[in-house]
């Protein structure tokens, strides 16, 4: 084990892991017990399927994908509507995508959850694999002419689908 730093006195019992230094003399280690973890991120896979677009080869390996919110601080004391942010995880926990929201703060306050928006995911190297594009449209069951639809680009710039709510008068459904 390293020598202590000079001004660096441990707490009797404490034994800091191997390599850890405090990243200032005379600040104390860590307590002891669990410790947050790090972004645990899913290996990228070797190589694809031909014709797979960067990116979208992790999809061939996953069973399922879990879509988790990160609630903002912000969002729950004020109720102040924030760009979303989500993580994307595999069914192992491992962090697949993240996606991040664009839109502007007075759409997000004024048009609530019927908002226009763009939303970037992206995987690992921080590369944008997936773009969705939602315009702004009424949210009404009886406006079946301005029904809720959204563009999926892969990669960004290419058209690969598109999202539509289709008319049902008790929930929402979409093809």
């Amino acid at each position: 084990m390293a020598a202590a730093p000079p001004g660096y006195a441990p707490q009797p019992g404490y034994a800091p892991q191997p390599g850890y230094a405090p990243a200032q003399p005379g600040y104390p280690p860590p307590p002891p017990g669990p410790q947050p973890q790090q972004v645990q991120w899913m290996p990228a896979p070797q190589q694809g399927p031909p014709g797979c677009p960067p990116g979208l080869e992790y999809l061939t390996q996953v069973d399922q994908l879990l879509v988790n919110q990160q609630i903002e601080l912000l969002e729950i004391m004020t109720g102040f509507e924030t760009q979303n942010k989500y993580k994307i995880r595999n069914s192992l926990g491992q962090q697949v995508y993240f996606a991040a929201e664009d839109s502007d703060c007075l759409t997000r306050q004024c048009c609530g959850p019927s908002r226009p928006f763009a939303m970037q995911i992206l995987d690992n190297n921080q590369r944008e694999v997936i773009h969705l594009e939602r315009p702004l449209r009424c949210s009404s069951w009886c406006c079946f002419c301005c029904l809720q639809t959204m563009e999926v680009q892969s990669p960004p710039g290419t058209v690969i689908g598109y999202i539509e709510q289709d008319i049902s008068f008790v929930y929402p459904w979409f093809s």
